[in-house]
């Protein structure tokens, strides 16, 4: 991981755990969002009671075609932190930090990471391995 990202995420880190040692008021909780529920999750468990936790897309959404709201507009512009997977999962996440006009720290879980390449499948296109994505349906005999 590069060291400027490390020290973001390790801050970022640190203030949601420093948040979460004592007692809030609703005035007193760090407005996070997430841009899917794993993200969360984690969100949730480091920040406990300090976090005010909007996520995104939810435990059954696909964040790959996920098409954001006017209420994530609102939640992103009400935020202190928002946290994002990265290499490309959120397509949609730059227009809508942009739209919403959210100028706060964007955390990116992947930062630093290279991501291995998975074989292409014939005929599939863009290789994650899954025969089952992006709405096909097995074939069955006929």
């Amino acid at each position: 991981m590069h060291l400027p990202t490390r020290r973001l995420l390790l801050a970022a880190l640190a203030t949601l755990a420093v948040a979460a040692a004592s007692p809030a008021t609703a005035a007193d909780k760090i407005r996070v969002v997430a841009t899917f529920t794993v993200l969360g999750d984690m969100v949730r468990q480091i920040g406990g009671e300090r976090v005010a936790l909007t996520t995104l897309v939810g435990p059954d959404g696909d964040a790959h075609v996920y098409e954001p709201s006017p209420a994530d507009a609102r939640a992103l512009a009400e935020a202190d932190l928002v946290i994002v997977n990265g290499l490309g999962f959120e397509g949609w996440i730059d227009r809508l930090i942009k739209a919403a006009g959210y100028r706060g720290p964007v955390i990116v879980a992947s930062a630093g990471i290279v991501p291995l390449k998975a074989e292409e499948e014939p005929g599939h296109g863009h290789g994650h391995g899954n025969a089952r994505c992006c709405g096909e349906a097995l074939a069955s005999p006929p």
